[in-house]
């Protein structure tokens, strides 16, 4: 296989390395920027490793853009705190860790009257657990220059010792207090897509060193990450863009008597999202429930719970085994894994579909997973064009076609908002289920209304799994939950 450029095999795993420039190599501290791509070298695909190469394409431009903005000496401090805490990592050591030791306190007296140390104290843990810190010191005696190495020896044994710096000495090591406070994990794809934005914004205003200056340059910083963001997404994206971002410098603005304005960001219309029409929706599911349909299974799992539900394809890649209700006398599903908000955290009944669905959920949750979050989307997007012949629908316009369904039935707002998981002051039929097992929440009388709103929602399509099926399979089910 023919590696994409800059794509190395180190030690059975590919890697992305590249020499930063020339002129910025005084910067960077490093001759080579290196960004594993997570790819075993034994099984990845040529389409995988040529989208890992675009991120980590991506992650070098950025990392020269940050070196390229920001002060030396916030990214010489800042390296060197990222550096030495990775150092005490890897060795499994924290930040402070020998403050203070356990001492026995007659011996400690004993110390204090003979003015000598008979007892181990936390100089001599921190030694014993960086032996190399006594060659950085030997060095520093007889005036030979200290690598970037020993610089991270050095400030990672002074850490052993030293108490968490009360406030972070740069813009870049402010996030890492904000990221412990918001309890943002690196491994949950939400919490990454805030990392980027955090990086991003960094790499735009450029790290710096905290002080009297600081305000100016945050203020100067959003208006240029807002600049470079219109006209390429809406304004609502670049308001949800820099929620986390602005969240994130607020935490400094009593410490550092900041105040933060967002600058006036244009508006921009909101794009329209048509939902399908009734006959369109009857020829993607006739398609979709086609024994013999080109349409993949877990392609049409995943259309035919979106309108059900107004569901996202991410809280269906979140669904656990708890969460599904398939076989009970009102089949559902319950969302209420990491959703965008509260509003969305609801149960949802299944209608129509249930025998496809059943069979194939497992398999769709897997492939869900598998891929990078684009790929349904751009997948089921085509499978939907293809089917009904409409070059401007996409997935997410079954959210809003199950908005006009529920409408045109004439079900109440309330099982409307409880089902899709809009906010709704009176809500709480849906959202008071999420608590509950499987069997509680098919038993519950509030979940049968639902179930049977449901049913006049999707009246249409049910009948149309009717007449394609004879009458079998699901309908015995539904006749008996009305």
């Amino acid at each position: 296989m023919k590696l994409p450029k800059y794509i190395r095999n180190r030690s059975g795993t590919y890697h992305y390395q590249r020499d930063y420039p020339t002129n910025l190599k005084h910067l960077s501290q490093t001759k080579s920027f290196t960004y594993p791509l997570k790819l075993l070298a034994n099984n990845a695909t040529e389409t995988e490793i040529a989208k890992a190469a675009i991120r980590a394409q991506e992650a070098y431009e950025r990392q020269i853009k940050l070196i390229s903005n920001s002060d030396p000496e916030a990214l010489s401090a800042t390296e060197l705190e990222k550096a030495a805490a990775n150092f005490l990592r890897k060795r499994s050591l924290t930040v402070g860790q020998f403050v203070a030791v356990a001492k026995d306190a007659q011996t400690t007296a004993q110390e204090e009257a003979t003015q000598t140390q008979v007892q181990a104290h936390e100089a001599d843990y921190a030694d014993w657990a960086i032996p190399e810190f006594e060659d950085v010191l030997e060095k520093q005696a007889r005036g030979i220059p200290l690598t970037a190495q020993d610089k991270v020896i050095g400030e990672a044994r002074m850490s052993l010792v030293s108490k968490a710096r009360e406030k972070p000495q740069t813009l870049g090591s402010l996030w890492t207090e904000y990221a412990q406070h918001r309890g943002i994990d690196p491994s949950s794809r939400n919490d990454k897509k805030a990392i980027t934005r955090w990086n991003n914004w960094l790499s735009i205003a450029g790290d710096t060193v905290i002080s009297k200056n600081t305000k100016a340059h945050i203020n100067d910083g959003l208006e240029k990450y807002i600049n470079e963001r219109t006209g390429k997404v809406q304004s609502s994206t670049i308001r949800r863009e820099l929620n986390d971002i602005t969240a994130c410098l607020r935490m400094g603005e009593l410490r550092y008597d900041w105040r933060i304005k967002l600058p006036r960001i244009k508006e921009t219309k909101s794009k329209a999202r048509h939902p399908i029409e009734p006959h369109q929706q009857i020829d993607l599911f006739r398609a979709i429930l086609d024994p013999k349909s080109s349409i993949k299974p877990i392609h049409g799992v995943v259309l035919l719970l979106c309108i059900q539900g107004g569901m996202m394809q991410s809280e269906i890649g979140r669904l656990r085994p708890e969460d599904i209700g398939l076989d009970t006398e009102t089949p559902h599903l319950s969302i209420r894994n990491k959703t965008k908000n509260k509003d969305r955290e609801r149960v949802i009944p299944i209608v129509f579909g249930l025998e496809l669905i059943k069979h194939n959920l497992g398999d769709t949750i897997e492939w869900l997973k598998r891929v990078t979050e684009s790929t349904p989307s751009a997948t089921l997007k085509k499978v939907m064009r293809r089917a009904i012949n409409s070059p401007k629908t996409s997935v997410h316009c079954l959210r809003h076609t199950f908005k006009i369904n529920a409408q045109a039935a004439g079900v109440p707002t309330l099982t409307i908002s409880s089902i899709a998981g809009w906010s709704d002051p009176q809500r709480g039929a849906s959202a008071h289920l999420k608590g509950y097992g499987s069997t509680g929440i098919a038993q519950d009388p509030n979940m049968k209304r639902l179930f049977k709103d449901s049913l006049k929602i999707h009246k249409h399509l049910i009948d149309l799994e009717k007449s394609m099926n004879g009458s079998k399979n699901n309908v015995i089910t539904f006749s008996k939950a009305r």
